[in-house]
């Protein structure tokens, strides 16, 4: 954790121990690496050739609709069986696991690396890329190496995000599909805002990891979902990403809510063992949740589900029938 340096998106996001889907985030304004929202030129009602902008500002010419995808980022893959052309899959990473479907297709990477070979050898004719290393120089090089269109979707906020459905659904061959999901998430979105406006915004901390303990701030998906879902996270003064927090400043800070994400592998009672943690009000109170993390560092069609987990999570009254 999308993985996040740091995969942003997919993905994802890296700690020191766990390489994850990454980074990830909020309603800020597009900078100039930023996924657009309309190609410069491009073709009405998915016909070819399509020309699309691309996150690293590159003009991508898709001469005929794509038969054989690769894709190098579990987001990219969701997206694509999202917009109903999953069928056209032929290779995903070592991450990818969602659908289920996808677990059993060959692997052309992980997370870094692009297995040149295997995509020759699956016969790719799209490539969709992401993370942080996939710079406008590599794409060319890819695109030179496998004989494929390569097209960089790296979205870095909520906004990016929901985007980036339309680059890849003008991509892959299904712009008007793409167009309904772009706007259902940011409906999901805008609902999940709505239900917590007003309310007290509880201060929360998020644990991706715990030796060292390293958390989210500014620049993570996981920061911006919290503050989309109604909360403060403690470590938005650290001005990084994904920092590193310590022991004494966590409890000096106390926060309401402790959001642990699943793939760290604790639960409510390893914090209770830990020394200090059982003085934390959130450990006194109950106030522990795990969380799929998956769904929130992973810049695709389930952010809106992982965004309102956490809302669910620290403002349970807003979500009561």
């Amino acid at each position: 954790m999308d993985v996040a340096a740091l995969s942003r998106g997919t993905c994802w996001r890296v700690f020191p121990a766990v390489l994850a889907v990454l980074t990830v985030v909020l309603l800020a304004a597009c900078g100039p690496g930023a996924v657009r929202t309309q190609p410069e030129e491009t073709t009405a009602s998915g016909g070819y050739p399509v020309t699309v902008t691309d996150s690293v500002g590159r003009r991508v010419t898709i001469e005929s609709e794509p038969r054989r995808i690769a894709s190098m980022a579990p987001s990219l893959t969701e997206t694509v069986f999202a917009l109903g052309e999953g069928e056209k899959v032929v290779g995903v990473t070592t991450a990818d696991d969602y659908p289920p479907e996808v677990r059993e297709l060959p692997k052309i990477g992980d997370f870094q690396q692009v297995n040149v070979e295997k995509v020759l050898e699956l016969d790719a004719d799209l490539l969709l890329v992401s993370f942080e290393y996939s710079t406008r120089e590599r794409a060319e090089e890819l695109e030179e190496e496998t004989g494929a269109d390569v097209v960089v979707v790296n979205p870095k906020n909520l906004k990016e995000t929901t985007a980036s459905m339309e680059l890849v659904g003008r991509a892959v061959g299904a712009p008007e599909r793409s167009e309904r999901l772009r706007e259902r998430l940011e409906m999901e979105l805008r609902e999940i805002s709505e239900a917590v406006e007003g309310r007290p915004r509880p201060t929360v901390f998020y644990e991706l990891w715990h030796d060292p303990l390293q958390t989210v701030g500014p620049g993570s998906f996981i920061h911006d979902a919290i503050v989309l879902a109604g909360g403060r996270n403690i470590a938005a003064s650290t001005e990084k990403p994904y920092p590193t927090y310590s022991t004494e400043t966590l409890i000096k800070k106390d926060p309401d809510y402790y959001l642990v994400g699943s793939t760290a592998g604790v639960g409510p009672e390893e914090l209770e063992e830990r020394p200090g943690y059982p003085a934390l009000s959130a450990v006194r109170r109950g106030n522990v949740v795990v969380v799929n993390d998956d769904l929130i560092t992973r810049p695709g069609p389930r952010i809106a589900k992982g965004v309102r987990e956490i809302a669910e999570a620290i403002h349970p009254e807003a979500f009561e029938r």
